[in-house]
Order: C-alpha cells, then sequence, then structure tokens
C-alpha cells in the first residue's frame, strides 16, 4: 500500500511539474508592453522644417526636409550660403494598434553647439511624409504653425550623446493621432529669438550613423 501511495504522490508531482511548465511557457509568449517598440518607419517620416530667420515671424520661408544620414538641427544656424536658419525637427510614427497607450519618445542628442537652451516638446498635428529630395525655399508656414495648435509635452534640456526620454500620455496621443494612425513629434528651442546663428542642438534621424541610433517609442 505505500509503495501505491508513493507512486501516485510521484504521479501528481509529475503533472503539477508539467501543468506549471505549461503556465510558465504560456506567461513567455505572451508580450509585455515593455517589449512595444515603433520606430520610425521610413527617411520620410523625420527631418524638419528650416525657416530663414531674418523674414520670422512675418514670412516662413525655407523648407521643409526628411531623409539625409546627417543629424537634424534644432536651434539657430547659418546656411552654406550665409543665410541665418532657425530649424524645429518633426518625427512621425505609426502606432497603430496602440493608439490608446501612453508612449515615451526617445531620440539621441547627437550634438550640441553654442548655448541653445532648453528645448520644447510637442505632439502636433500631422505634418504627413516629409519632402526627401531638397527642393527651393518656399512658403513653410503649414508644417512651421503646427506648433501653435500642438500640445507641450516637456520643456527639458539636452545633453550631447545622451538619449532624450520623453513622456507622452494616453490621453495626449488621442487627441492627435491621425486616422491612419500616425502621431507627430516636434522639436524647437524654448528661446528661438537668441539674436544669434550659432546655438543649437544636432538630433539622430532614421537614417543617421546608418540607423545605429533610430528615433523610437517605448510603451511604459
Amino acid at each position: 500500500m505505500r509503495r501505491d501511495y508513493l507512486i501516485g504522490l510521484l504521479a501528481c508531482m509529475v503533472v503539477g511539474v508539467v501543468l506549471l511548465a505549461g503556465c510558465n511557457e504560456e506567461k513567455q509568449v505572451q508580450p509585455s508592453p515593455e517589449s512595444i517598440k515603433i520606430e520610425v518607419k521610413t527617411g520620410a517620416d523625420d527631418g524638419g522644417v528650416v525657416a530663414l530667420t531674418d523674414l520670422l515671424p512675418d514670412s516662413v520661408f525655407g523648407i521643409v526636409n526628411g531623409g539625409g544620414d546627417q543629424p537634424f538641427m534644432v536651434g539657430l544656424l547659418v546656411s552654406g550660403g550665409g543665410d541665418n536658419l532657425t530649424g524645429r525637427g518633426v518625427y512621425r510614427f505609426d502606432i497603430s494598434g496602440y493608439e490608446n497607450k501612453s508612449f515615451t519618445f526617445h531620440v539621441k542628442c547627437v550634438e550640441k553647439h553654442g548655448n541653445p537652451g532648453s528645448l520644447e516638446v510637442y505632439l502636433t498635428n500631422d505634418t504627413g511624409a516629409l519632402e526627401t529630395n531638397l527642393s527651393n525655399m518656399s512658403d513653410v508656414s503649414q508644417v512651421w504653425n503646427l506648433i501653435a495648435s500642438g500640445e507641450k509635452i516637456a520643456t527639458i534640456t539636452p545633453s550631447s550623446g545622451e538619449w532624450l526620454n520623453v513622456g507622452i500620455p494616453s490621453s495626449t496621443v488621442e487627441s492627435k493621432v491621425t486616422d491612419d494612425g500616425y502621431i507627430t513629434i516636434m522639436l524647437k528651442l524654448e528661446n528661438e529669438d537668441l539674436g544669434s546663428n550659432n546655438d543649437y542642438y544636432g538630433f539622430s534621424t532614421y537614417e543617421y550613423s546608418q540607423g545605429a541610433a533610430k528615433p523610437y517609442l517605448s510603451v511604459p
């Protein structure tokens, strides 16, 4: 009888271990929120808008530029032709299927020049795909002015070589996501009236450093 009891006990233990292993295996295949990572999809989804500083704010004349393997400059700089420029960054993400989530936005500050001060981060209405072929300067107020109706989600001071990590609440996401699942993030200097042409941050893009520092969203 004792032998039968031990065999029965051993059988119960084996069944228990199998069931536990099955539960663990089932648990492991469930994606955790931390595993959700949404990268910029193409070069046309990040870059920015650059306007001639000396014409602002009365006229917003410049270019909208996506793609390229160089960091995008946000702030006050000078063109190769000697024009004073003001740059604002644009990052678009397809969040289809996660429209009701909160996110953290990650982008690397790869360069800081001069004393650009604080940076403002906005969630705006969508810019649409950015032009990847440089064209002549034109009126870019449609993209530039999206900041005015956007929602500011952070004011921060980036450090060169460090990643920015900016939280975006779900309520803000739901108010700005497009019907096809896109949200757009814009970056600008808190003070764009520094009276200089040499104070800016450089931020990573989809193609920068062969994709080694792609901007992305994660779910906290």
